[in-house]
């Protein structure tokens, strides 16, 4: 619990004085919870103690006017602490979530290859969305759970100390029991956040998957999977529920004997005179505020579990730190910069053990095309992840100019490399969007001149809203050549000296196919550009081939050279040529 307080004091950074302003009205209104029964217990004191039949009086108008400012003020307080406690509340849900999503976004690719989407979206929005319910609730609540019981009992002890005592008897029993059912719950709503976090990665997966389940007619696997999920989170959360409860239950049950004590102890003192009608009235109507709060304490104790369990998930995503970032000193390169790469004896491997480069090593001028080719897990994707740097060799060094890209600042090693990947993705939104995200800052004409330069133009003004139509999530409301066309104007948008490109296998219809070719010709016109190649025709036009096997290189050449060698690269020619295919495996 202590590290949930720092923790929880921690987030509250920048909202602490809203906070402080829902604590000083909740005090407020405590204070307005004390007062009316004092103002009454004087009006019953002058009705039964014979003051109404001698000559003293009572300001009943004073007395009234009192008792009406004082719920005009109780009013105003319960808005207050209400209204600054959610303004804070959403203020810290809106930091945390940025503050998650940043932290999320600047996480090292190996972090993605490990984590399901679905369970970090859940640490992301749910878990925040708890921590938020708790500042908003929990934090007020819990103050004047704690604030108007124990003024009261100052109260009761200075009217009467014996009858206070035995009324209040029971509660140091009712708070070690939930203190005993207390430490049981947090484990327990840990569990129910778990359930959660995989239903919701489940969710993810499906829906990601939709034409997958549907051509497979799996639609009822993938129910049952959700519904396996949803169970075991409705039956972690109907246990969690159920312990939570006992200590409502008990505060209830402790509280009506309380109650019964001042009735019986508190009317038996007020027949032998021993105390006034009036002190036992305040004894009465305070008896019933004391419990209430224990009351409300015990039921906030299930949000304070979740919002303790969901604090700590999203701290221990916090936690998490990226190994691929600045190193002390790097500066943007003063000289003028080229754009050539070099990979010098680069041994890399996912895993601690496992390799999936070794020793490679060869160079791209800058302006030249180099075609990696190689069998599928030869390694190819992988060299092409570490150029802008989504991981770090474990051995050797990858170069830009004369730089070890360790060297350079991230932003400005990654905004100079251009990437068109096999797998297009387009954000859910226009097409213009998704092609200014290349470029966020360019104008109409420079979005125009690129979708021209990737033959993209012609079939977006075709399109129902042209430019502005959307495009769905994914891209999914546009054809595979068109999306391929749609990446390759955003990388030309951007304009960066380097380039990696995967080439496409989707299957596209003549007509189209040539359409990207001549888009991928004025793409990489001038560019030090890196191609994972699957077309015969790019291989034959790039200046160096480097052909990979089981994560070596072992031929580096232009086409008609490593043809002619008779060996490794030529074998993959002759067995592509064999069954009719065009090259597509390599």
């Amino acid at each position: 619990m202590v590290k949930f307080l720092r923790q929880f004091y921690q987030i509250l950074e920048g909202r602490r004085l809203l906070l402080s302003l829902s604590v000083g009205c909740g005090l407020i209104f405590a204070l307005t919870n004390l007062v009316p029964p004092l103002l009454i217990r004087e009006l019953i004191r002058w009705l039964t103690e014979d003051n109404a039949a001698s000559s003293s009086t009572i300001n009943l108008p004073l007395l009234t006017t009192a008792l009406l400012g004082i719920y005009a003020v109780r009013g105003l307080s319960r808005f207050g602490y209400g209204r600054f406690s959610h303004v804070a509340a959403y203020h810290v849900m809106h930091d945390l979530m940025a503050r998650t999503y940043r932290h999320i976004q600047s996480l090292p690719h190996r972090f993605f290859t490990q984590e399901r989407t679905g369970n970090l979206i859940a640490r992301s929005i749910n878990d925040v969305e708890a921590v938020e319910d708790f500042v908003a609730h929990g934090v007020p609540e819990t103050i004047l759970a704690v604030v108007i019981p124990t003024s009261m009992m100052v109260v009761l002890f200075t009217l009467d100390a014996s009858l206070a005592c035995i009324t209040l008897a029971p509660i140091p029993i009712a708070a070690f029991l939930v203190y005993r059912f207390v430490r049981s719950v947090r484990e327990i709503w840990q569990n129910v956040r778990s359930r959660l976090s995989e239903l919701v990665a489940q969710v993810q997966d499906n829906l990601s998957g939709i034409a997958v389940i549907k051509s497979f007619v799996q639609e009822d696997a993938s129910a049952g999977r959700i519904e396996g999920h949803s169970s075991r989170f409705r039956d972690a959360s109907i246990e969690a529920n159920q312990i939570s409860l006992v200590p409502a239950g008990l505060v209830e049950t402790v509280g009506g004997i309380g109650i019964v004590l001042v009735i019986w102890s508190g009317g038996t003192s007020a027949l032998e005179g021993r105390i006034s009608v009036a002190d036992l009235f305040v004894f009465i109507v305070y008896m019933g505020h004391i419990y209430q709060p224990f009351l409300q304490l015990a039921s906030m104790n299930d949000m304070l579990q979740r919002a303790s369990v969901s604090t700590g998930r999203v701290f221990q995503l916090l936690a998490i730190k990226s190994d691929i970032i600045d190193g002390p000193g790097v500066t943007v390169p003063t000289a003028q910069m080229t754009w050539d790469v070099h990979f010098r004896n680069v041994t890399f491997g996912y895993d601690p053990g496992e390799v999936v480069l070794q020793d490679v090593s060869f160079s791209i001028e800058e302006g030249q095309v180099v075609a990696l080719v190689g069998h599928t897990g030869a390694g190819k994707t992988t060299i092409s992840s570490l150029l802008p740097r989504y991981y770090d060799p474990g051995q050797g060094a990858v170069l830009v100019g004369s730089y070890d890209i360790r060297r350079i600042p991230l932003d400005y090693l990654r905004s100079n490399i251009a990437s068109v990947h096999q797998d297009v993705f387009l954000f859910h939104g226009s097409v213009r969007d998704n092609i200014l995200f290349g470029r966020p800052e360019a104008s109409d004409t420079e979005v125009e001149q690129a979708t021209r330069a990737a033959n993209a133009d012609e079939f977006i003004r075709d399109l129902p809203e042209g430019y502005h139509t959307l495009v769905g999530e994914r891209g999914v409301r546009l054809s595979g050549g068109q999306k391929q066309r749609i990446a390759i104007a955003r990388a030309l948008l951007k304009d960066a000296p380097i380039l990696i490109f995967d080439e496409a296998t989707s299957a596209v219809d003549t007509q189209t196919e040539l359409l990207i070719q001549e888009a991928v010709a004025k793409l990489i016109s001038h560019r030090t550009t890196l191609v994972i190649a699957h077309r015969l025709s790019t291989v034959r036009n790039a200046d160096c081939v480097v052909v990979l096997e089981q994560g070596r290189v072992v031929e580096t050449g232009n086409h008609e050279e490593l043809f002619a060698l008779g060996q490794v690269y030529y074998r993959m020619i002759e067995a592509q040529s064999s069954d009719g295919s065009v090259f597509s495996t390599l």
